[in-house]
């Protein structure tokens, strides 16, 4: 099969990404996959309103924007399973009484923007020194009309496909995915076929995080020793 950009259907977009560059914000990142870019900044722990103070644990803030205009239903979704997803993720119970803001910012939405912002918050959050249970990546299929599935689908692809299908894995989770998100008419075959895609997906945007992280690391550490 043909895709506009002429990748294979299990070949994921070039990654890039930049780590610190909020400087007002306690750990930040812009994670970008061909022409989808997110930037997501962490704040916190800090001070938490009374309201939403909880004694056990950290109370975990999301908010999501898109690139383009006020957030729509769907923007509400994806902001959704942001919260939902890292508030399982989030060792809150070390930051009793606290607040952890999460502020996703979309600078290009080309595809797969849900499964960036998860990328990108989990980079922000590791930027910024907050314990995590696990490294969380996320990865999006697309099942074409042809019945084709391709992984890491651009706008275009997405908009033209029967189905789409979000999942987010961590490095140490063996039960099942972190997050799963399936929209359209599919098949139980084309849905474990997505799966496994994404999955392997993800475990190439692991590996990238990983050598990301490191390599700011190294880079401190060069700064601190010089």
């Amino acid at each position: 099969m043909s895709r506009p950009d002429r990748r294979d259907a299990s070949q994921i977009r070039a990654l890039h990404c930049v780590l610190g560059q909020l400087n007002r914000a306690d750990g930040s990142a812009q994670f970008s996959a061909g022409n989808t870019s997110v930037l997501c900044g962490v704040y916190g722990p800090v001070d938490v309103k009374v309201y939403d103070e909880k004694l056990d644990r950290a109370h975990i803030e999301v908010k999501f924007r898109p690139d383009i205009g006020v957030p729509m239903t769907k923007d509400k979704w994806v902001e959704s399973a942001i919260h939902n997803t890292f508030e399982r993720e989030i060792l809150g119970q070390l930051h009793p009484r606290t607040l952890v803001q999460i502020n996703v910012q979309v600078r290009q939405g080309d595809g797969s923007v849900d499964a960036m912002a998860i990328n990108a918050t989990t980079l922000a959050l590791i930027d910024a020194g907050i314990p995590l249970r696990a490294t969380v990546a996320a990865a999006t299929c697309a099942v074409l009309a042809t019945g084709d599935i391709v992984v890491d689908p651009t706008q275009e692809e997405a908009d033209a496909a029967q189905s789409t299908h979000t999942f987010a894995f961590s490095n140490q989770q063996t039960d099942g995915p972190a997050y799963v998100d399936s929209r359209g008419e599919f098949t139980m075959d084309q849905y474990d076929a997505c799966y496994d895609m994404c999955a392997n997906a993800v475990e190439r945007i692991l590996a990238f995080m990983r050598s990301a992280v490191e390599g700011k690391v190294v880079k401190e550490n060069q700064i601190a020793s010089s």
